[in-house]
């Protein structure tokens, strides 16, 4: 009965180490969302929710202004800023030239001081792949069901073998 506790638990300690070890990789690999540093000359553009809207934040207009968002020449919409200046707007994919990476999006508005402030940046390519971290939980999951697995089997390999060799001397 020592021998199965001992199997038993030397199996369970591997499937607690290899979670460990993938996890530890997958906190290594996975980039954490990365918050966007708006800086005073800065025009941050994201895809989200699954690249279906393009976020477009400027920094650095005059608190509660109105500011222009266009594509090119083509206005998309107005927005106001808040009171640090900074404008957050979220576009549909639809209005963003069929999603196209290299459009230009224009933020016109004005500066603190009064003066007219336009930021320009280019639609960002959209991720076309999933990556090997996608898989990372599934690949966990796989590794801790197997390791469970193989300790029932061993266990009850080793308890069927007691029985039998009881049964023989007996």
């Amino acid at each position: 009965m020592r021998i199965v506790t001992v199997s038993a638990r030397t199996a369970l300690s591997l499937v607690v180490v290899a979670l460990g070890l993938c996890a530890a990789l997958l906190a290594h690999t996975a980039p954490a969302a990365a918050a966007p540093k708006g800086g005073p000359e800065s025009l941050v553009l994201s895809w989200v929710s699954d690249a279906d809207q393009l976020r477009v934040e400027g920094f650095a207009y005059r608190a509660r202004s109105v500011v222009d968002i266009r594509l090119g020449d083509q206005p998309i919409q107005q927005a106001r800023t808040d009171e640090t200046g900074r404008v957050e707007v979220t576009v549909p994919e639809s209005m963003i030239a069929a999603g196209q990476s290299g459009a230009s999006i224009i933020v016109i508005g004005r500066s603190v001081s009064g003066a007219s402030r336009v930021l320009v940046s280019a639609v960002p390519p959209r991720a076309a792949v999933r990556g090997p971290v996608d898989l990372l939980p599934w690949a966990v999951g796989a590794l801790a069901v197997t390791g469970l697995g193989l300790a029932a089997l061993r266990r009850r390999g080793r308890v069927t073998a007691g029985t039998h060799r009881a049964a023989r001397f007996a």
